[in-house]
């Protein structure tokens, strides 16, 4: 039964405070002693059998902390995991884990992807529409874009390996299109 209650209150510290960056600023952040207060009725409340409202002072806790919706779904996955109501457990995590990687990051690293990829395709029908190997501008324009919003995309999930390599691919774009922007005027000075 302790282990319960202590797998409650790390579930409250780590995503309250693993999370902070999600609480909204206009919520009143509660003292350090408002905080173990909370905690410590709960402790008692479990002590003497009462779980419920052991749940509810561990909940009010939650809340005071942050009140994120994030943080309820891991709150009410525990409860159904603590009945053994596997399903609604798993749908809360779910709900939880898409408040954590929204779609809207998903449909960007898609959409980063295709351009990044598409810009293969069209280089291809060049080359085959002059019968030898040709770049137009179309690919350097989604070269970049693909890049750029792949470099957006990695920063998002902290991946130092992507980072790296979209930062430097998008200079290497860049100053592609500079030399090609640059070639018409020298060719103009030297006529």
């Amino acid at each position: 039964m302790t282990i319960a209650l202590v797998r409650w209150c790390l579930l409250i510290g780590i995503c309250c405070g693993g999370w902070a960056w999600a609480c909204p600023a206009q919520r009143k952040t509660p003292t350090k002693e408002e905080f173990a207060r909370l905690l410590f009725e709960a402790e008692t409340a479990f002590g003497r059998g009462e779980r419920t409202l052991a749940r509810e002072k561990l909940r009010e806790a939650a809340w005071a902390v942050c009140p994120e919706k994030f943080h309820h779904k891991l709150l009410a996955a525990s409860e159904a995991y603590d009945r053994q109501e596997w399903r609604r457990a798993r749908a809360r995590l779910k709900e939880a884990t898409w408040r954590v990687e929204p779609y809207f990051w998903f449909v960007l690293g898609f959409v980063a992807q295709l351009l990044f990829s598409a810009r293969f395709v069209v280089q291809w029908v060049a080359s085959e529409r002059r019968k030898q190997s040709y770049f137009p501008m179309a690919f350097w324009y989604l070269s970049l874009s693909g890049s750029i919003l792949l470099l957006v995309y990695s920063i998002w999930r902290q991946d130092p390996i992507f980072i790296l390599g979209q930062t430097f691919n998008s200079f290497i774009y860049v100053r592609n299109l500079m030399l090609i922007f640059r070639k018409p005027r020298t060719q103009e000075a030297t006529q």
